[in-house]
């Protein structure tokens, strides 16, 4: 009888060091899923950016990197309601204040064919405060003006954009 309350006791306090572990070790954790849209031009077909990497700054934490397959968007057409996801990140609970969203490539498709654009920049950078929350997603949609990193002519691409975060 005593060896059964003794194991009953050892049982229940593994269980309970085993559950809170679990919900210790991922309890400053929130995620964050960073998504793309544009704001559309006119005369081109399609315009596909490949993204291959993220990086984060937080009060805490500095910078802090992210990277994945590299991963093509055709991002003409999407808006905030269609937005595409480019990745969702699992960081720790706190306020981050800058974002850079790495582009691999951009190709634009026109009715005379397809054009690889120069990139002025290779990633694109946003300073805005993201408050991420333990157990919660923020959505970061990252809003292309088109019309204004498109240079057809110079065939080079600048990425001006918008943040929305819901």
């Amino acid at each position: 009888m005593k060896k059964s309350i003794i194991i009953t006791t050892i049982i229940i306090i593994l269980l309970l060091v085993g559950v809170g572990y679990y919900y210790l070790a991922d309890y400053n954790n929130g995620n964050m899923n960073i998504k793309v849209s544009d704001a559309s031009i006119t005369g081109i077909m399609a315009v596909y950016i490949t993204f291959n990497q993220v990086a984060v700054h937080g009060n805490k934490t500095g910078w802090t990197n992210y990277s994945f397959s590299p991963q093509t968007i055709n991002i003409l057409g999407l808006t905030i309601n269609n937005s595409k996801s480019i990745g969702n990140f699992s960081l720790s609970a706190q306020k981050y204040t800058m974002l850079r969203i790495y582009i691999q490539s951009v190709k634009v498709v026109t009715p005379v064919g397809n054009i690889s654009l120069s990139l002025s920049s290779p990633f694109v950078f946003i300073n805005h405060p993201i408050n991420i929350s333990a157990h919660s997603t923020t959505d970061v949609i990252i809003e292309f003006n088109l019309q204004q990193c498109i240079n057809m002519e110079s065939k080079v691409f600048t990425p001006y954009v918008g943040i929305f975060i819901q």
